[in-house]
C-alpha cells in the first residue's frame, strides 16, 4: 500500500522552507522563495521577528502571488498577517496563542501549525486541533547552536503517542532526511540548508530528491512488512 500524498491539505512529504530576510544573504527573500520552490519545496515558512508589520504583510503578499498554485505559504506566529494576507496557514511558536483562538482568527479553510520540543507539546497541540506539528531541534543547528539536539528519538515518541503529522526541523541535510523519515516525520523543514547554499535551487533539490528517495524506501519496507 502506498503511503498518502496528502493528509488533509498538506502534501506530504513536506519540504518546507522557513525563511526571513536575515537568513538569506542578499536578503532577497523573494528570490530565494523563487529557486527553493523550483528546486521543489513545497511549502514556505515566513518567520520573521524582526520586520515592521506592514513591511512584513506587502512581502506576504507579494510571495502569495509569485507561490501561487506551487507552494503552501505559511507564517510563523503572526496570525494578523495570515488573516490580512489570506495565506494558506499560521505556523504558531510552542508559548505562542492557544490553537483554537487562531482557528477562530484564520477561519476553517487555513492550516494551523504548531511548533513543538517535546511529546507533551505535541500531545497537547494534537488536543488543541492543530494540522501538523513541525518538531525539533533534531540535530546541531546553526540557526540555534546553543540549543542541545533531541535526536530523532524525539520523531519516534511524538509519533508513537499521536496521528499529526510531524515535520522535523533543526540541522536537516539532505543526508539526514532517510533518518528522519525512518523515525517518522512526514516531512523536514530547513532554514540553513537551502538560505546559506551558494546555488539554492540546488540545494533544495537535493533534498526533494533525498526526501523522495526516503518515502519511496518507507514504502517498500511498509509492503514489506505486510506482505
Amino acid at each position: 500500500m502506498p503511503l498518502p500524498t496528502r493528509i488533509g491539505r498538506l502534501k506530504v512529504p513536506v519540504l518546507c522552507f522557513v525563511v526571513s530576510k536575515a537568513s538569506v544573504k542578499d536578503g532577497d527573500v523573494e528570490k530565494a522563495v523563487t529557486e527553493a520552490i523550483a528546486g521543489g519545496v513545497n511549502m514556505v515558512q515566513l518567520r520573521d521577528h524582526e520586520t515592521p508589520a506592514g513591511e512584513l504583510l506587502a512581502l506576504a503578499r507579494r510571495l502569495k502571488t509569485l507561490m501561487r498554485g506551487k507552494a503552501m505559504l505559511m507564517v510563523n506566529d503572526r496570525v494578523d498577517i495570515a488573516v490580512a494576507a489570506e495565506l494558506d496557514g499560521v505556523q504558531l511558536p510552542e508559548d505562542g496563542i492557544p490553537t483554537r483562538v487562531a482557528r477562530n482568527l484564520v477561519g476553517r479553510y487555513a492550516v494551523v501549525g504548531r511548533s513543538v520540543h517535546s511529546v507533551d507539546s505535541a500531545q497537547a497541540a494534537s488536543r488543541e486541533g492543530a494540522e501538523m506539528v513541525i518538531a525539533g531541534t533534531i540535530y546541531k543547528s546553526p540557526s540555534k547552536p546553543d540549543q542541545k539536539p533531541a535526536g530523532p528519538n524525539l520523531l519516534k515518541e511524538i509519533t508513537k503517542d499521536t496521528s499529526l503529522p510531524v515535520v522535523a526541523i533543526g540541522g536537516i541535510t539532505a543526508e539526514k532526511v532517510d533518518e528522519v523519515i525512518k523515525a517518522g516525520a512526514y516531512g523536514v523543514a530547513v532554514i540553513s540548508a537551502i538560505a546559506g547554499a551558494d546555488d539554492r535551487k540546488a540545494a533544495a533539490e537535493a533534498l526533494a530528491t533525498a526526501l523522495k528517495e526516503a518515502w519511496a524506501n518507507k514504502a517498500e519496507a511498509l509492503n514489506t512488512k505486510s506482505a
